[in-house]
């Protein structure tokens, strides 16, 4: 078996969370000049959503108005009620339409995600169409993006678009004036130096305030940026409490994968001793206490009783010491998961080669090293068994989640086998999906008739590794 990589004995891999945010430490004269210039940065997304938000400000004002009058006039008559009734309904899908437009604008502008909405209709299962578009009016969030939409929205845009704008015209009309002053001040040379002072002064303030006015734009837009954010996370998005309870749920699933891994693990251990050492165990004892009957009587046949027990121990201590292989090494805990998994390519029975991208210094929390190993050993061993493969290939690496935050550890597991493999029950690579349940990892599959096949397992690196990381 070939090795790209040694392992070093004196630092154990681990993940690595990408370069280090930079400290916000310095004097506060620097950190107003960092965010102000990062204002600066900002400030055309900013203008953008502002000039967009004016125009919404229009549209929905006119949407409000209709919404109020029909709502308004419900109490007059029988019709006029089922009028508001349906008038109703459309504003509150329309409303909940507005206010997703309203999030992705607000998640353009900020890079900030609002927690989800749970738009689960209120209803028994199996309940009919009527029933489930009927249940909005039961929906909190339906009500709440209403509010937003012909109340919140209007008022709040309608302040703060006028707010950017008259800034925006303020420092226009300010240089425009100063510019201005400073040039008929040209027309009057000659006269009293008091009067042409005068023109110059009010020329000279009226430049410094536009382009003062104009330095102080960023950072009002942000501000109204920010504003407009915490106004729609608070209305349109999801409650604590729904967050809460799908946290609740998943680790529930979690629990009960992992639970059903580690019995399907220990069943399968269970039949593989059952099926293996112990019948070779048996036979050993049976043949051992007919040869000690046949020692005095026929010594030729208790030799070959003998010879033919000592094979069978051979035999049994090789199952035994293959299906160890199950357990935790004693090198995962001496020397890490890398160490641990490049002694494993060099066992296998399928000629593996064995590369880590782990950079030095950083120590993997000893559970998810654990998994990570037996993950990559019941991967080793579906090559041996199935992929009739010449060669293969074990990689172990690590790369950013997809949502930006913390990194994930990779274990790839590629061979040049038949290909064909996917989760089928009972199999390993079932077995490989529940415990990556219980560890809020995911799988990936790629095998192809004719091969190759590529089997990458992702985990979630947990944050007390990167606290390792730093300390180290």
């Amino acid at each position: 078996m070939t090795q790209e990589q040694p392992i070093p004995t004196t630092a154990r891999p681990g993940p690595h969370d990408g370069p280090a945010r930079p400290v916000a430490d310095g004097t506060l004269a620097d950190r107003a000049s960092e965010a102000w210039r990062r204002h600066w940065r900002d400030l055309p997304r900013g203008i953008g959503y502002v000039a967009l938000s004016a125009v919404l400000v229009a549209v929905v004002g006119g949407f409000s108005l209709t919404v109020w009058q029909l709502v308004g006039n419900g109490t007059n008559s029988l019709p006029a009620l089922v009028t508001a009734s349906v008038a109703l309904f459309g504003a509150l899908w329309a409303a909940r339409g507005f206010g997703q437009l309203e999030l992705l604008r607000l998640r353009w502008a900020t890079g900030h995600q609002a927690r989800p909405v749970d738009w689960t209709p209120r209803t028994a299962p199996g309940s009919g169409r009527v029933v489930r578009a009927v249940s909005i009016f039961a929906n909190p969030h339906y009500w709440l993006y209403l509010l937003f939409t012909v109340v919140v929205f209007p008022v709040v845009g309608a302040v703060t678009t006028f707010a950017v704008g008259l800034a925006v015209v303020g420092a226009v009309t300010s240089v425009v004036f100063g510019i201005a002053r400073l040039g008929s001040a040209g027309t009057v040379w000659g006269q009293w130096a008091a009067t042409v002072g005068d023109r110059l002064g009010w020329g000279l303030l009226a430049i410094a305030g536009g382009l003062a006015l104009a330095a102080l734009l960023p950072t009002l837009v942000h501000l109204v940026v920010l504003l407009h954010e915490r106004i729609g996370h608070a209305l349109l998005g999801g409650f604590r409490s729904e967050q809460l309870e799908a946290e609740v749920a998943g680790l529930e699933v979690s629990r009960s994968a992992a639970v059903s891994a580690e019995g399907t693990a220990l069943r399968r251990l269970e039949r593989d001793i059952h099926d293996g050492p112990q019948q070779r165990l048996v036979r050993m004892q049976m043949d051992l206490g007919a040869a000690s009957r046949a020692v005095e009587v026929d010594p030729e046949r208790a030799r070959g009783l003998i010879a033919e027990a000592l094979q069978l121990s051979r035999d049994a201590l090789e199952e035994l010491r293959a299906l160890s292989r199950g357990f935790a090494p004693p090198l995962l805990a001496d020397r890490g998961l890398a160490a641990a998994l490049s002694s494993l390519a060099a066992t296998a029975p399928v000629p593996t080669t064995f590369r880590s991208t782990l950079p030095p210094g950083v120590v993997l929390p000893a559970e998810l090293e654990r998994n990570a190993y037996f993950i990559a050993a019941e991967l080793v061993t579906n090559v041996a068994k199935h992929a009739a493969a010449g060669a293969a290939w074990l990689t172990l690496a690590t790369r950013s989640a997809p949502d930006g935050r913390g990194s994930l550890l990779e274990v790839v597991v590629e061979d040049d086998g038949r290909g064909g493999a996917g989760l089928r029950d009972g199999h390993g690579l079932a077995g490989v999906q529940e415990r990556l349940v219980g560890l809020g990892g995911f799988l990936d599959i790629t095998s192809p008739r004719g091969g190759p096949t590529v089997v990458t397992v992702s985990i979630p690196v947990p944050p007390e590794a990167r606290m390792a990381a730093q300390e180290a």
